[in-house]
């Protein structure tokens, strides 16, 4: 059994749940981490990312300009 990485979200989006699920593991872990949980951007150490909206699990995702892959 080998364990890949799964990335669920931004490299730069930060909040004080875990932010890194293996395998089929990574629907879980979104459910986990429950729409209360703050959140901020590395980039801005804000809570706007630096193209000046708001950062959430939800929506710091590959597409966004500002989107930075783990690799």
């Amino acid at each position: 059994m080998t364990a890949e990485l799964v990335q669920i979200r931004c490299n730069s989006l930060r909040s004080k749940s875990s932010y890194g699920a293996f395998g089929d593991f990574d629907e879980e872990m979104a459910e986990l981490t429950g729409s209360t949980t703050t959140y901020w951007c590395l980039k801005t150490m804000s809570k706007a990312g630096p193209d000046d909206h708001f950062v959430h699990r939800s929506v710091c995702q590959e597409g966004r300009s500002c989107w930075e892959t783990c690799e």
